[in-house]
């Protein structure tokens, strides 16, 4: 197991200063798409929000993933 530390960005950046422990890079990549996806669910109704981005770091502060995610509603 491997201890990640997910940041997040929608406007205002939030960082972790805890961790959580992962089995893998596949784990990790999951945990980034279902992260985003509810920032992007949660907030887009809040304020209107349509886009975010995270990045994980390993325990020696190395960048080991980044992920982004957008949404665009156009009335035609």
């Amino acid at each position: 197991m491997s201890r990640y530390f997910i940041s997040t960005a929608n406007g205002h950046e939030v960082e972790d200063e805890e961790g959580v422990e992962l089995s893998g890079r596949e784990e990790l990549r999951t945990i980034l798409r279902k992260t985003l996806t509810a920032i992007l669910h949660d907030e887009s109704a809040n304020d209107g929000a349509t886009e975010c981005s995270a990045r994980a770091c390993d325990e020696n502060g190395r960048l080991v993933m980044r992920a982004r995610a957008s949404i665009d509603i156009e009335d035609q």
